[in-house]
């Protein structure tokens, strides 16, 4: 697979994209749901709840007949708790991400990791799993940062970084992701192994969608 680019800086959307934490986000999810007296969902359905930071996780994963303020008031600090509780047991690198970083590393390639996952979680996450990876800078979600699709850490990454947008690739396995790309002007690259697969990834608009971890090589 030849698809050489011109880029001297990538930043990546943690989970689906770096780490597989689908099974970690869902017990965490159905254990606060418990708590609460609610049903809980299957694995798979997580698919579609993450993407958008915890905030907006909650309020999808709530019963219909319960997304109401009051509810999500009193589940919000439940769900934050249980997610504390699992945090990084569960999640680990997908095969091949180590390996492909460190060829990034080693072509002169600066990397940043950019994820709606709370800051604190994020940078948790990429210090247990990722230790030996040299990222210029690991951002999470944060209350005075609007959270992706809005382009606006990405692009700041991309000016902390010495880089211009369109030399910057932006991986990530969902339409958000993407559309965070396109909206700071960089290369959206699809992470097709990730939680949401390639039909979403080329309907928001990326330039290129890959099929394993070890596929992100080719792009060098």
């Amino acid at each position: 697979m030849e698809c050489s680019l011109d880029f001297s800086a990538v930043i990546f959307d943690l989970d689906g994209t770096l780490l597989d934490t689908l099974g970690e986000i869902a017990a965490a999810g159905n254990a606060a749901l418990e708590r609460m007296g609610f049903e809980t969902h299957p694995v798979d359905a997580y698919r579609s709840f993450v993407g958008s930071g915890a905030k907006k996780l909650a309020w999808r994963v709530l019963p219909v007949g319960h997304q109401n303020q009051e509810v999500y008031d009193l589940f919000v600090p439940v769900l934050l708790e249980e997610f504390d509780s699992r945090l990084n047991t569960i999640a680990k690198p997908y095969a091949g991400i180590p390996e492909v970083l460190a060829d990034f590393s080693a072509a002169g390639k600066k990397m940043a990791v950019l994820s709606n996952k709370p800051h604190e979680f994020t940078v948790a996450a990429v210090n247990k799993f990722l230790p030996d990876v040299d990222f210029f800078e690991v951002c999470g979600g944060r209350n005075d940062v609007p959270l992706k699709p809005e382009p606006d850490a990405a692009l700041k990454l991309a000016e902390s970084m010495g880089v211009a947008p369109h030399q910057t690739l932006f991986v990530g396995d969902s339409d958000v992701d993407i559309k965070t790309g396109v909206n700071a002007g960089m290369i959206a690259v699809g992470a097709g192994w990730g939680f949401r697969g390639e039909g979403e990834l080329v309907k928001a608009g990326a330039n290129i969608v890959l099929d394993t971890p070890a596929d992100l090589v080719s792009l060098l």
